[in-house]
């Protein structure tokens, strides 16, 4: 296991490698539903998050819906 560096939302994060997107999205306490990742601008469909494993200096943007008005 190795330490990487990576851009989540505009903010540097160190994480143990190998990490997948499901496993980042966990760290965060983030929920699936609702949910869309970006990794280096390219939208990454929920079903192959388990198996999109990050590298370092990977950027990755994560879109939560928020109700209300």
């Amino acid at each position: 296991m190795t330490q990487i560096n990576i851009n989540v939302n505009n903010q540097p994060m160190s994480v143990i490698s190998p990490i997948s997107l499901s496993e980042l999205i966990a760290l965060k306490q983030l929920k699936d539903d609702g949910t869309a990742v970006a990794k280096n601008a390219a939208i990454i469909s929920k079903n192959e998050w388990p198996t999109t494993y990050l590298s370092d200096n990977d950027t990755v943007d994560i879109f939560t819906l928020v109700a209300g008005g």
